[in-house]
């Protein structure tokens, strides 16, 4: 007959399973230790006595108590019962996660509706065929060969960008490749575009010293950049929030400048694959010694899939490699040869196309819908413009009624309210 204490635990945890019994005990038996149940110094019935009162076989009890024992959780000795041991401090403190992690909608997300599963699915399919031995050990830190083999030729075409395969560094996306170059650039004081991105200017406030430069007409003011920034943060071909497009002579202007201070320039060619075809090509033709270019899918495709890119100087892209190798070890390879099959195949040429001419319809909608409040600014294509406005509340309570994410620009030289084009369906 099992002893009563061995009865009393058996009837708190209920019938054991009948798959799995060793597995079960063991958490039971953890949960009483963690929970008090079972204190230090307690005895805990023997292994026959207790495998009567659970009705399973004693081998079971005997392997669990000597996996607890060998844990740290129970004491075992000869001819005596197994005590509990004393349990560990309670740890560091962990805070508690959000109900959803997601971020609420923002203005500047593609419709996923517009995902283009056909050519994704097909992509993958191809990728996943052509994949070799080689392709499933780990990774190229600085992204597959083949990506950026069909990166650096796609970005020539698309924008116009000067570089070779070894140029170009696979990312999990523009946040992450600017927290690379935060790492491996030196540089500690970076200037930032005032307004700009908020996501940006607030993760970059964590790995730099950011100084805030204003934006005019023509986008951000060289002049305005301080003498001891190492680096500066850009988005000459659709300012963001504005929708500014960075003339040639700014262009020039800025690179100049810069070179001869021996300052970088990142160029944040965030969204330009969604822009028209007029749209100027990328600043980093002008001089890629000094302009370091930084884009991805996330406008273009969706952000979910996580990957991007940065084109730069060699003695860059070995450093970047050098701190991949520190780190993450680099990006899935099944998602990028899924991408670099989709840009091989024109797929993603005829998705941001298609992409293109539906967001242009939809932001011509959007422009009669803000008449009344104010002029619509940015560039046809673009998955959100900015309505410039001294008084953003209407804006944003008529498009909070339609379900149109907004988000209010809050600038003295440039007020209004960035909205979403993707979500005016």
């Amino acid at each position: 007959m099992p002893s009563d204490e061995a009865v009393r635990l058996a009837a708190s945890w209920g019938e054991a399973p009948r798959n799995g019994k060793g597995a079960w005990l063991r958490a039971r038996l953890i949960a009483a230790i963690r929970e008090g149940w079972l204190n230090a110094g307690d005895t805990i019935p023997g292994a026959r006595d207790l495998a009567s009162a659970l009705d399973v076989s004693r081998g079971t009890v005997d392997s669990v108590y000597s996996q607890l024992s060998a844990e740290g959780f129970i004491e075992q000795a000869p001819r005596r019962r197994p005590a509990v041991m004393a349990a560990p401090g309670a740890g560091p403190a962990v805070p508690s996660m959000p109900a959803s992690a997601a971020p609420p909608p923002t203005p500047g997300v593609p419709d996923p509706s517009l995902f283009p599963h056909r050519a994704w699915s097909a992509a993958a399919r191809t990728a996943l065929a052509r994949l070799g031995p080689d392709d499933l050990g780990y990774p190229d830190p600085s992204g597959h060969p083949h990506l950026r083999l069909v990166l650096a030729e796609w970005l020539r075409r698309t924008r116009g960008v000067a570089a070779e395969p070894d140029d170009v560094h696979v990312t999990a996306g523009v946040a992450h490749a600017m927290a690379l170059l935060a790492d491996v650039l030196g540089a500690e004081t970076w200037a930032l575009e005032r307004p700009g991105s908020p996501g940006s200017t607030h993760m970059m406030r964590q790995l730099v010293d950011v100084r805030q430069v204003p934006v005019d007409a023509s986008g951000l003011v060289p002049e305005a950049i301080p003498p001891g920034a190492g680096a500066v943060l850009v988005t000459p071909t659709h300012q963001y929030p504005t929708g500014v497009l960075m003339p040639a002579d700014r262009r020039r202007a800025l690179v100049e400048t810069s070179g001869a201070a021996g300052r970088w320039v990142i160029e944040d060619d965030w969204d330009s694959q969604m822009a028209p075809p007029s749209v100027p090509s990328a600043m980093q033709a002008l001089a890629p010694e000094t302009v370091i270019l930084i884009g991805s899918v996330s406008k273009s495709i969706a952000p979910g899939i996580r990957l991007g890119w940065i084109v730069s100087p060699p003695s860059v892209a070995e450093r970047l490699k050098d701190a991949r190798q520190r780190t993450d070890l680099g990006v899935s390879v099944f998602v990028q040869l899924t991408v670099a099959e989709l840009i091989s195949s024109g797929g993603l040429d005829r998705h941001i196309r298609r992409a293109r001419a539906e967001y242009e319809r939809r932001r011509a909608r959007l422009e009669e819908l803000v008449r009344p409040y104010g002029p619509l600014i940015g560039l046809p294509g673009a998955v959100h413009a900015f309505v410039q406005t001294a008084s953003p509340e209407p804006v944003v309570a008529d498009m909070n009624r339609r379900g149109i994410p907004t988000v209010v620009v809050d600038d003295e030289h440039h007020p209004g309210v960035l909205v979403s084009v993707a979500a005016c369906k």
